[in-house]
């Protein structure tokens, strides 16, 4: 058998494509959304300034499954990856583990999520922590299986008319919102 340099060029670029596909299969998209939100926390650290940190997440539930059980039971599910500090502070904030509150079977989806607290250093006056990765969900039309990025940032300065740190605003929303593609839609942040 003999090939000639077109057939080798040919072959290489199927065996391109059908490892692109393998790939695209075996690490298939799962993120659909975030939402991270923070406050002062209760009890105050002298070492600094401590906040709450709340985030609700939303996977895809073949990757993080999710039932009445889970729910009742109160397990912590994995999530992936971790809340990483970006300016005023260093490494990990926390983890993006969750507990799940709500799940959807017809459109595969799990959220929920979890409070944990965090000391910056004192004298820190601004912080910024992100969140980020690959692999957003393969349904959407614009940005579909790319790398996406979910990012606080926050003042920690004393507010004079509160006499306490910033806080973000908050809402009870889930983190993703479902629109139609090239139609106007208006979307109520409660």
């Amino acid at each position: 058998l003999q090939f000639t340099r077109l057939d080798m060029e040919s072959s290489n670029a199927l065996l391109m494509l059908l490892l692109s596909a393998v790939l695209r299969t075996a690490f298939s998209s799962h993120f659909e959304g975030a939402i991270i939100q923070w406050r002062p926390a209760a009890v105050q650290q002298s070492s600094g300034i401590s906040v709450e940190i709340s985030h609700r997440v939303t996977w895809r539930r073949s990757n993080f499954f999710c039932n009445d059980t889970t729910i009742d039971s109160s397990l912590l599910l994995s999530g992936e990856g971790s809340l990483v500090c970006q300016e005023g502070c260093s490494g990990t904030v926390g983890s993006m583990s969750f507990f799940c509150t709500d799940y959807g079977t017809t459109d595969n989806w799990s959220t929920g999520g979890i409070n944990y607290n965090y000391t910056f250093a004192s004298g820190v006056t601004h912080f910024e922590a992100s969140f980020y990765s690959g692999a957003w969900i393969n349904t959407l039309v614009q940005g579909a299986n790319s790398d996406w990025e979910v990012r606080v940032k926050g003042d920690l300065n004393i507010r004079p008319d509160t006499n306490s740190i910033n806080s973000s605003p908050a809402t009870g929303m889930l983190p993703i919102v479902r629109v139609q593609h090239g139609c106007p839609n208006a979307i109520r942040i409660p």
